[in-house]
């Protein structure tokens, strides 16, 4: 069975065709701008290109609910937008979307053997994340659910959210760059703090060791919500788990329900690149059965 798979980020679109659960040859294409039409013709061209039947599943960086985008932090313009629809109406198939965060965890518990409960966190620019249950994503009564990178971690830091102390403040690329400027360190980027922690800094062990703290806390409460069978971290900065993991784990093991530690799968830095689009194309795939 042939779907496709499309993953809209905020500068560009990237898709594949997905046969029997394998992601083929990605082709990605740039947005020149974030208008909907420009967003709708340059998916519709991913699309031809691919030059494949079957359902199309969209993975976009938004709040969904009944394939109508309420919201999207990256598309201020996107209020109840019927992208679905219109996608469907140009390219003459059906066409399901999923929250980004959401089609990435659930395209991880596919290509791991869809047997786990599982929780995934992206930690990058900001912190993302998904939980699947008995095979299905939490999304919550109104698509807004498992929003992880928001659950509370500490501190009174403000987050893009409006809130305070949440997740993504200490363990995102954003937060570490944040922490930097609060001490008077320039760099250009957050991962440079990782990179200066490496090298000895003094400042920027200490911004990274608070942030693996938060982090330890974090998945602590994540551990105890759902009990899940693997915990999965990807993104740019879970490839730096030698610096953040001893610190997490030691606070994750203080603050986790000690059961719940027993059998869990703790996975860093797997590729993740492609989870998007296999999760996207999954969910179309069961919308059409």
């Amino acid at each position: 069975m042939t779907q496709i798979g499309i993953d809209i980020g905020g500068s560009g679109v990237r898709g594949g065709v997905v046969r029997d659960g394998q992601v083929q040859e990605i082709v990605a294409y740039p947005l020149n701008n974030r208008e909907t039409e420009t967003v709708v013709s340059t998916v519709v061209r991913l699309v031809q290109t691919l030059d494949s039947a079957g359902p199309v599943g969209v993975s976009v960086p938004g709040f969904i609910q009944n394939d109508i985008i309420r919201a999207s932090p990256n598309f201020p313009s996107w209020k109840d937008l019927p992208l679905a629809t219109l996608l469907s109406e140009q390219l003459n198939c059906p066409v399901t979307l999923m929250n980004d965060a959401n089609a990435a965890a659930l395209g991880a518990w596919t290509e791991r053997g869809e047997e786990e409960d599982l929780v995934m966190l992206t930690l990058g620019t900001g912190v993302g994340g998904g939980v699947i249950i008995d095979g299905l994503p939490l999304v919550g009564a109104r698509g807004t659910g498992a929003e992880l990178g928001h659950i509370f971690a500490g501190g009174d830091r403000l987050c893009g959210c409006g809130a305070r102390g949440c997740l993504e403040t200490w363990i995102s690329t954003t937060g570490l760059l944040a922490a930097a400027r609060e001490r008077d360190q320039e760099c250009t980027d957050g991962k440079e703090v990782v990179l200066r922690a490496d090298q000895g800094e003094e400042w920027a062990i200490e911004i990274c060791e608070a942030a693996a703290e938060a982090l330890g806390r974090g998945l602590a409460s994540l551990i105890n919500l759902f009990n899940p069978d693997t915990l999965l971290l990807c993104g740019g900065l879970a490839n730096a788990h030698t610096r953040f993991g001893p610190p997490a784990m030691r606070v994750l093991a203080q603050q986790a329900i000690a059961p719940n530690l027993e059998h869990l799968n703790i996975v860093w830095g797997p590729r993740a690149e492609h989870f998007a689009i296999l999760g996207a194309s999954r969910q179309a795939m069961r919308m059409e059965l």
